[in-house]
């Protein structure tokens, strides 16, 4: 499955970022959800055998 880091809160403080399936749009539930950095989302992803 691909998977896209989206931020949230963008420019704030408060900016994380979670991890979206590409073709439907959908928040990954079984992910933490709440990087400080979209490398360290997306080095997740490929740990746990998705593609970016």
């Amino acid at each position: 499955m691909k998977v896209i880091a989206k931020s949230i809160n963008k420019d704030t403080p408060a900016q994380f970022y979670i991890l979206v399936n590409e073709e439907e749009n959908q928040v990954l539930y079984s992910a933490p959800n709440n990087w400080k950095s979209k490398k360290g989302a997306l080095r997740w992803a490929v740990k746990h055998g998705f593609e970016i």
